[in-house]
C-alpha cells in the first residue's frame, strides 16, 4: 500500500487592504512544489474579515520517502 506525506502552504494577498492574490505568486510556489515532487489536491480560501480574504490554503501530497 502507497503512503502519502502531506504539505500545507499559505500564500497571502499582496495588501491587507486586497483579495487578489498576484497569479505569478501562485504559479510560482506551485512550480516550486512540483519540482520538488509534491502534487496539488486542493485549495481553500482562508477566512474572510470583512471583505477581505486573509490568504489560501494549497495542500499537497506526494508518496512518502520514510
Amino acid at each position: 500500500m502507497t503512503k502519502f506525506e502531506y504539505k500545507v502552504i499559505e500564500i497571502k494577498p499582496e495588501s491587507m487592504w486586497s483579495m487578489e492574490v498576484a497569479p505569478e505568486l501562485i504559479e510560482q510556489n506551485i512550480n516550486k512544489m512540483g519540482n520538488e515532487g509534491w502534487e496539488l489536491v486542493s485549495t481553500l480560501p482562508k477566512a474572510m474579515t470583512g471583505s477581505s480574504m486573509t490568504g489560501i490554503t494549497f495542500i499537497f501530497k506526494r508518496p512518502a520517502t520514510f
